[in-house]
């Protein structure tokens, strides 16, 4: 959690740590970490974050591989009341595990963010389903919203909407076959910001997908 006009935030981002975290967990990594950074101040535009205007430090966006949101909303106390916040989740029960503001190195993020995902996978009693990539469109939607995926068996899919406050607005269940599967969700009665689309199956998973409603 960060803003465009944090002297802070920007000393943190200068450093690369979170892009050098994504390289390793990331989906160019081992794939067990999603890194999301979440612009809280509601009033600063996307032009901020582009290094344009008067409230920002720089272009925010160059050089990082991982996802930037401009938020609509700030985030609840529980991710923290300062700027930068670093807020690591376990994704099985939506917990802030530890918080890594605080750390002085690389290799200590490092280490915090291993000890999380050890927890977190400890926490699993079932066998890690394979990975499901999502194809979604449009995005932004305004009401309808089309999942496309590939299923190895023919089952049950669970599709879940998450705010970024890790809320769950709203689940389906849908029968999809063995191959490409193209899911419509009708979003039309949730209230326009930034969510996070998760898929699952028995036997697969997705990270969670970014989608804007107008």
């Amino acid at each position: 959690m960060f803003t465009t006009w944090c002297s802070p935030c920007w000393s943190f981002h200068s450093q690369h740590y979170l892009e050098d975290l994504n390289t390793e967990f990331g989906p160019n990594g081992t794939n067990e970490v999603v890194i999301i950074a979440y612009e809280d101040d509601p009033s600063t535009t996307l032009d901020a974050l582009n290094g344009i205007g008067p409230n920002t430090y720089g272009d925010w966006t160059a050089g990082v591989s991982y996802n930037i949101i401009n938020g609509t909303n700030s985030l609840p106390s529980e991710y923290g009341t300062g700027y930068p916040t670093v807020s690591v989740i376990c994704p099985s029960d939506k917990e802030i595990k530890c918080n890594l503001v605080s750390v002085s190195s690389l290799q200590e993020m490092r280490t915090w963010v291993q000890d999380v995902i050890t927890q977190c996978s400890s926490n699993s009693v079932e066998e890690t389903p394979h990975a499901l990539e999502l194809f979604v469109a449009p995005n932004p939607l305004t009401d309808k919203l089309h999942v496309a995926f590939n299923a190895v068996n023919s089952e049950n899919a669970e599709l879940s909407i998450y705010s970024v406050s890790g809320e769950l607005i709203s689940v389906s269940s849908h029968q999809v076959l063995e191959g490409e599967n193209v899911l419509e969700l009708d979003l039309g009665s949730i209230e326009a910001g930034t969510y996070f689309l998760k898929v699952e199956t028995p036997t697969q998973f997705s990270t969670l997908k970014t989608i804007v409603k107008l």
